[in-house]
């Protein structure tokens, strides 16, 4: 005769204490609990055994999509309250989403177990649980930052990172500064390079566990990927799965059960902090034709590819041409040009402001190419108006945000030469920039600039060849450790081209940016804009002195 729940309970508290509180898998399994109208398993899925009993202070996880570490984190939520009595922050990207999040897998998880359904005893159904010993569980959008203050919690898990609101996530990070514990859960499909759980700061500086599984024939361990397991043919069913060892083919059923026989290894012993990858070819349920007709299908649509290689693969992609990549400026370069000497023509000036300021003015060749004359990082607005003063004709587009006093007191000292440059999405515009020139002297001119038009327009002349840098462009800029470039490059492949549903229903592209800095790409755009207008025939004070002397003298 089957034991009731509670009772269940309460005999694996007496049996096993310690696995109790440290295997959030076998608890969740002895409880019987339903996730996603099933029950909790590990067949097939044993890479989750090792994830879900993780205590790291800080996991990353960039994963393919269906992989059951949605589940795994709702269940170790709920085991983490009622076993060890933390309160937990549960963070997706929309509010308008967690709504039907909690109704559709949180709630009937908690209600597939009598105890546990007794246990929260005040269940709004919606965004806020709480046990009986009054431990909380938030549920939130980061697209409202208000609702994540007031909400101390000890544990933290970011579910689909990458689409969240990026301003929101610091303030989310201090809701656990109350705290001894402080954990959190970072995870997600990624996107593109870069940026959410691809940053620098998440999955690049982790110590990247991937999941290897021994070949039935020869036994050796490795890592599933499409780069050496897949053998493509013409056609989805002629594409094989095969050992990279001895090559013999492993087929869907037996890859998905060496999962039983698996382990997780780590890829980077620099990491800071704990990181776990995989992808789909160890998935219990996606044959390898399922996996691969993403990759067919994309060799005529760019979506469906990116979608192949986030979905299937969990690997961030972007298109050639919507990110400037470090090959793509190299191409850039030329052996015979170098920064300095006397610009042959006017002088065009981009101006990006942050903690300091990043200059970058070019000069024009004869086939319209901007070649690059001089680089600057200012520490002081003092340093930009004594750069300026010594050229003559220039036109020069000053970065309005976030500092606008000592940039219009410039703008009135070089009137029409100094612009106020304001740059938003208007995606009803036709124009890159239109000028605004000064009313009166008291008033400044502007220029009011298409972000993604501008942006668009960069990286189009990279591609085209029409910037030229000097040969060692690699090392302009801030100096990087552990890079083969320095500042100049960094900033530059940043920001990352994408299409995005806007509040009126319209797919328009934007540029992305990550919390990297990117000075030098704005400076690049503002440079760009400053090519626009062309600076007015100026004689220099010097010369007019000479020509009235001697006009004198006659």
């Amino acid at each position: 005769m089957l034991l009731k729940q509670s009772n269940k309970e309460t005999i694996y508290r007496r049996i096993s204490p310690v696995r109790t509180l440290a295997r959030p898998d076998e608890w969740a399994i002895y409880m019987g609990l339903r996730v996603d109208g099933r029950p909790f398993s590990l067949e097939g899925r044993e890479f989750v055994s090792q994830v879900i009993r993780d205590m790291s202070p800080e996991i990353v996880i960039p994963k393919a999509a269906q992989m059951s570490f949605t589940v795994t984190f709702i269940t170790r939520t709920l085991h983490w309250i009622k076993e060890r009595g933390w309160h937990h922050l549960y963070l997706l990207p929309m509010k308008t989403g967690a709504i039907p999040f909690v109704q559709a897998r949180i709630d009937p998880t908690i209600d597939s177990n009598e105890f546990l359904r007794e246990h929260f005893t005040n269940v709004d159904n919606r965004l806020h649980k709480q046990n009986v010993n009054g431990v909380s569980l938030y549920i939130r959008g980061t697209n409202i930052n208000r609702e994540l203050q007031e909400i101390p919690v000890d544990v933290e898990v970011w579910d689909e990172r990458d689409r969240m609101v990026e301003d929101s996530l610091e303030d989310a990070r201090h809701r656990m500064d109350g705290s001894k514990i402080k954990k959190l859960v970072i995870l997600s499909t990624p996107t593109v390079p870069g940026h959410g759980v691809d940053s620098d700061d998440e999955w690049h500086s982790s110590d990247q566990h991937r999941w290897e599984i021994p070949c039935p024939r020869c036994n050796r361990y490795q890592t599933l990927d499409f780069e050496e397991s897949v053998k493509l043919g013409d056609a989805v069913s002629e594409c094989v799965l095969e050992c990279k060892f001895c090559h013999r083919p492993i087929k869907d059923q037996e890859r998905i059960a060496q999962n039983a026989l698996g382990r997780w290894v780590s890829t980077n012993l620099n990491g800071i902090k704990r990181g776990y990858h995989i992808n789909q070819f160890n998935s219990p349920v996606q044959t390898l034709n399922d996996i691969l007709k993403g990759w067919f299908s994309g060799q005529k649509d760019t979506k469906k590819l990116k979608s192949f290689y986030n979905n299937s693969l969990g690997l961030p992609w972007v298109a050639y041409g919507d990110q400037i990549t470090p090959e793509i400026i190299d191409k850039c370069r030329s052996k015979g040009h170098r920064l300095g000497g006397i610009p042959d023509g006017p002088v065009f000036i981009g101006v990006d402001i942050g903690t300091f300021i990043h200059v970058k003015a070019s000069y024009l060749n004869r086939f319209g190419h901007k070649m690059a004359w001089q680089l600057h990082i200012f520490r002081e607005w003092d340093q930009l108006d004594n750069f300026l003063s010594k050229l003559i004709s220039f036109n020069c587009v000053i970065d309005a945000h976030p500092e606008k006093r000592n940039a219009r007191d410039l703008a009135l000292k070089y009137p029409g030469k100094v612009w106020l440059g304001f740059e938003e999405d208007r995606p009803a515009t036709e124009e890159i920039a239109v000028y605004y020139p000064a009313k009166s002297r008291t008033e400044v001119g502007k220029v009011l600039i298409d972000r993604t038009m501008a942006f668009d327009q960069v990286i189009s002349d990279y591609l085209g060849g029409r910037i030229v840098l000097p040969a060692d462009a690699r090392e302009l800029g801030e100096y990087l450790e552990r890079k083969d470039y320095n500042g100049f490059y960094y900033h530059l492949i940043q920001m990352v081209r994408t299409e995005e549903e806007d509040t009126k229903g319209r797919v328009v592209a934007r540029w992305r940016k990550n919390k990297n800095p990117d000075h030098w790409h704005h400076t690049e755009m503002f440079e760009t804009i400053a090519t626009m207008r062309r600076p007015s025939l100026e004689v220099p004070v010097s010369i007019q002195e000479a020509f009235q002397k001697s006009a004198v003298m006659a």
